[in-house]
């Protein structure tokens, strides 16, 4: 690469830094049928618990295009659902589906393996300080 706006670019070392990590979470999580996005709506739903539509997309940071269109793939292979939120009739909630708790383990120890690979290369110093600059840059 010859520009230096690129090589200098922490906006592109960003870019590339998720292309790598979610590879690599896509090539993982295959084996369980998953795709990362798909693995890491569930994560979040069996850690919060039925999430309205709009609460969902904020915590992932997510287009509610992308969004809907992942639902209603993850709906079709039974792995959430929606219903009318009973507390707001224009609201869905979403839950994820009654899961095998053996599968739900192996799910969630191929997410760990990913994240400490994904940063070995990194001291405990780094991956904290990491965490917090990309915390700090998302607003939170």
């Amino acid at each position: 690469m010859q520009d230096k706006r690129l090589q200098e670019s922490v906006g592109y070392a960003l870019v590339r830094a998720f292309r790598t990590v979610n590879r690599g979470t896509t090539r993982a999580l295959s084996a369980h049928e998953l795709s990362a996005e798909q693995a890491h709506i569930l994560l979040i739903l069996w850690s919060n618990g039925p999430m309205k539509v709009g609460e969902l997309q904020r915590t992932l940071a997510l287009g509610s295009g992308t969004l809907t269109g992942a639902l209603d793939r993850m709906e079709k292979a039974s792995l959430v659902r929606r219903s009318p939120d009973p507390n707001d009739g224009r609201a869905y909630l979403v839950e994820p589906a009654p899961f095998d708790s053996k599968k739900k383990q192996r799910i969630e120890r191929t997410l760990e393996g990913i994240e400490r690979d994904s940063f070995a290369m990194l001291t405990t110093r780094e991956r904290a300080e990491l965490f917090r600059l990309l915390t700090k840059l998302a607003g939170e």
